[in-house]
């Protein structure tokens, strides 16, 4: 059965003495693609990984971390497919259906020409495509990405993007991402949730420099391209 909305209630998360989340809520709702934005240190990766460790019983999450790190002896082709592995399968190995949703997902995230490259050796971009292809090919009705395009190319950042907008768009699907790339953001976006110091600040159907330079503590500017589309400057 798929998930309905992920519900964050007033989740406090603390290291010691320090507070990372305080008190956080929020219900996200399904079929929407939310952005969570905010500095470094203000609890992003420690609310989703709250999120993702909620609800991972359930079957039907998938999850792409922010560090992708080596020491996997897999050909590209085997991690990606560990996204189809449950129980069962370890014992009765992948179904055609399976086979179907690994070789989509290496497609869509293009690698191909990969397929057969020990994980290990892939360079941080191809690694980030491959854990994404890994996650998508779970096939779940939620998806969590923490900073998944952090080290990748402006064609692959799109790309990525793009599939998700697909799979949201003709398959339901719903994502919750971590951002730094505020323009990404506001180009593929349905939601975003702004936060500071461990709380969330507010959360917005659109971005105004206004809320944009409260939570960065910088000023930003707007700037209206010739087709229409806005862009936010730090200035």
């Amino acid at each position: 059965m798929s998930l309905g909305p992920l519900k964050a209630d007033k989740i406090t998360v603390t290291y010691g003495k320090r507070i990372v989340l305080d008190s956080f809520s929020h219900t996200f709702e399904p079929g929407k693609i939310h952005c969570i934005l905010g500095p470094n240190g203000c609890g992003k990766t420690t609310l989703v990984k709250s999120l993702v460790a909620r609800y991972a019983a359930s079957g039907d999450i998938s999850y792409v971390p922010q560090n992708v790190y080596g020491n996997v002896a897999l050909s590209v082709y085997d991690t990606v497919a560990l996204g189809r592995y449950d129980k069962s399968r370890f014992f009765t190995g992948l179904t055609p259906d399976d086979r179907a949703l690994v070789d989509k997902a290496i497609s869509d995230m293009e690698l191909e020409a990969l397929s057969d490259r020990i994980f290990d050796t892939l360079s941080g971009g191809e690694k980030q495509r491959c854990m994404t292809a890994r996650a998508l090919a779970q096939d779940t009705s939620w998806t969590v990405l923490d900073e998944p395009s952090s080290s990748l190319d402006i064609r692959h950042n799109q790309l990525t993007m793009r599939k998700l907008v697909d799979l949201r768009d003709n398959e339901g699907k719903s994502f919750i991402i971590v951002l730094h790339d505020i323009n990404t953001a506001v180009r593929f976006a349905d939601s975003f949730i702004l936060m500071k110091g461990g709380k969330l600040v507010c959360v917005k159907d659109s971005l105004d420099t206004e809320v944009l330079s409260d939570v960065f503590e910088s000023p930003f500017e707007m700037i209206t391209a010739t087709e229409g589309a806005s862009f936010f400057c730090p200035l």
